[in-house]
C-alpha cells in the first residue's frame, strides 16, 4: 500500500504554475557547437568549419543542453520517485534567429501549465533563451508526464503553446524515407557531446531497475536526428532558415537498432512559411517521434 508520504511525493500543486527556475548562462564556443553536432552525427560544415565567414552557426539542438542545465528551482528538490515516473511528452521550439558562435545565452524556464490526464500529471515548462542583449533567440515549450501522479488544486494554465499547422493527409507513400542505424554507443556519445547525463541512457543496470528493457536513446537525440535530416535534405543544409520544430515523444529507441525517418508532406503556407511534416519509427515500427513538424523560410 502506498503511504501518505509517497503519495505526496508524486503530487503536483496547481499553485506551482508560474514558478521559475534559476537562470543559467552558456557561451557558444566552437568546441561546444561542434561537440553537439558530432553527438548526432551532423557533419554539416556550418557547425564545424570555424574558419567560415561569420563564424559557426550554433546547432538548433543546443536547446537541450541549455534546457538540461537550467531546471533547478530555488529551494525545491525533486523527489527520486518523480524522476523515476517521469517521461517526455512533447517539445516545441520556436526560433527568432539561429544561435551563433560567440553568443552568450541565458536560459530560464517557467512552469506554464499542469493538467490531470489518465496516465498522471502533464506539466508544461516554457524555456526562454536570450542573448547578451536580452533579445529572445529561442522559446521552448517542453512537456513531461509524471505517471501515477495527481494535481492538487485542479488544472491550471497561464499560457498555451501556439497552434501548429496540420498535414493535409498522412495517407499514401512518404515523400522520402531514410533508415538511420543507432550505434550501441550512440547514447554514450550523445551524453558527453550534449552534456546531458541521465543514467538510464548509459548504464544498463539503472535502466533495468527503472523497468526499461535496456538503455534507451535520449528522446532529444531522436528528435534532432529527424530535424537533421529535414535541414540537410529540404533546407539546403541551412539551419538559419529554421523557425520552429515540434514533435511528440512516444516509443523507445534501443541503441544497436535503427530508426526510420519519414517525410510526409512539404508545402508552403499562406504566409510563405515552409511546413514540413515528418515522423520517426523505431525498429519495432512504433512512433519514436510522432507528428513531427518543421517550419522554415
Amino acid at each position: 500500500m502506498t503511504s501518505e508520504n509517497e503519495r505526496a511525493d508524486i503530487s503536483t500543486r496547481s499553485t506551482d504554475v508560474g514558478r521559475e527556475t534559476t537562470p543559467a548562462r552558456f557561451t557558444l564556443t566552437p568546441r561546444v557547437i561542434a561537440a553537439y553536432a558530432a553527438g548526432i552525427g551532423d557533419t554539416n560544415p556550418v557547425y564545424f568549419d570555424d574558419d567560415r565567414p561569420g563564424g559557426l552557426i550554433g546547432h538548433p539542438g543546443l536547446i537541450w543542453r541549455f534546457q538540461w542545465h537550467s531546471q533547478s528551482v530555488p529551494g525545491v528538490t525533486v523527489p527520486p520517485e518523480i524522476r523515476r515516473r517521469s517521461v517526455a511528452a512533447f517539445a516545441d521550439a520556436r526560433f527568432a534567429r539561429s544561435f551563433r558562435e560567440g553568443d552568450t545565452i541565458t536560459a530560464q524556464a517557467r512552469l506554464i501549465a499542469v493538467r490531470q490526464i489518465p496516465p498522471g500529471v502533464l506539466s508544461v515548462n516554457r524555456w526562454t533563451m536570450r542573448d547578451a542583449r536580452g533579445a529572445l533567440v529561442c522559446e521552448l515549450d517542453y512537456a513531461g508526464i509524471v505517471r501515477g501522479a495527481r494535481v492538487e488544486g485542479g488544472d491550471r494554465a497561464i499560457a498555451e503553446t501556439p497552434p501548429l499547422p496540420h498535414p493535409a493527409s498522412r495517407d499514401g507513400e512518404p515523400l522520402w524515407t531514410v533508415r538511420i542505424p543507432i550505434a550501441r554507443e550512440a547514447a554514450h556519445i550523445y551524453t558527453e557531446c550534449a552534456d546531458i547525463w541521465n543514467p538510464i541512457h548509459t548504464e544498463r543496470r539503472v535502466a533495468l531497475a527503472a523497468g526499461l528493457p535496456d538503455i534507451i536513446l535520449h528522446g532529444s537525440a531522436t528528435l534532432m536526428l529527424g530535424v537533421r535530416e529535414i535541414v540537410n535534405r529540404c533546407l539546403d543544409a541551412d539551419p538559419s532558415r529554421l523557425r520552429r520544430f515540434a514533435g511528440q515523444f512516444r516509443a523507445m529507441v534501443i541503441p544497436g537498432t535503427a530508426i526510420t525517418v519519414r517525410c510526409h508532406e512539404d508545402r508552403r503556407e499562406s504566409d510563405g512559411t515552409r511546413a514540413i511534416f515528418w515522423d520517426a519509427l523505431n525498429a519495432e515500427g512504433g512512433y519514436a517521434v510522432a507528428n513531427g513538424v518543421v517550419l522554415a523560410t
